[in-house]
């Protein structure tokens, strides 16, 4: 009697969490307007990124906060702060050359005065609420805020931390960096100041923000 082959392995794809289709739409009950707004721009579907973006660039406010949540919901913390750098307006790739994310201790939140917290070694921290503050103080523990006046600090060695929202301060201790979005009264993005604790002017543990004209000024405590 022959042995018969073993049967072929076969592995179910992993859903792209990040894919924005129109069955995940219908899934979240999103509104008709809303629906019909996707369809328009996004008739083959989109990643959260874009379709995050294109919802701010039509100042659908309301709606891109309404998808950040219901995509935030399904990404573990890691994957949270990558997409909160990505999506929070300022040049991705400039952002992510000084902000690394991931690790089991991160901590993310996206609501009104919701901050964000951490002590361990590369635990990142990211909110993108209003007021909503990230503080750290592990090494490589990055901070990053997209909220209005939310504030981003760490302490830690390597640490960066990142402001990108209207009116946001940051602050770093040495061998660390700050990266501050320069936006008008809108939230339109005019350009984005990042350096090294030590470089430019930037002392450790000061707070800055950036003046009318996009550079970065001590603020008192």
């Amino acid at each position: 009697m022959q042995t018969a082959e073993p049967p072929l392995e076969t592995t179910e794809p992993v859903p792209d969490k990040l894919a924005i289709t129109k069955d995940r739409l219908k899934a979240w009950r999103a509104c008709s307007d809303g629906y019909r707004w996707f369809l328009e721009h996004f008739p083959q579907g989109g990643q959260f990124a874009a379709v995050h973006a294109a919802l701010n660039a039509d100042k659908r406010y309301s709606d891109a906060v309404w998808l950040l949540d219901r995509v935030f919901a399904d990404l573990d913390t890691g994957e949270r702060v990558r997409q909160t750098v990505l999506t929070s307006g300022a040049d991705a790739a400039a952002i992510e050359k000084l902000a690394q994310a991931g690790g089991p201790d991160d901590a993310a939140t996206t609501g009104y005065m919701a901050n964000a917290a951490t002590t361990g070694y590369r635990a990142n921290a990211a909110t993108t609420g209003y007021m909503a503050n990230a503080a750290t103080t592990g090494d490589k523990a990055n901070a990053a805020t997209t909220g209005y006046r939310a504030n981003a600090a760490t302490t830690g060695e390597g640490a960066v931390a990142a402001a990108l929202g209207v009116g946001a301060r940051g602050k770093a201790s040495a061998g660390g960096a700050i990266v501050l979005a320069h936006r008008d009264d809108h939230g339109r993005l005019l350009g984005v100041f990042s350096s090294m604790v030590g470089q430019n002017g930037i002392k450790p543990d000061v707070w800055y923000e950036l003046d009318a004209s996009g550079r970065p000024v001590k603020v008192a405590e």
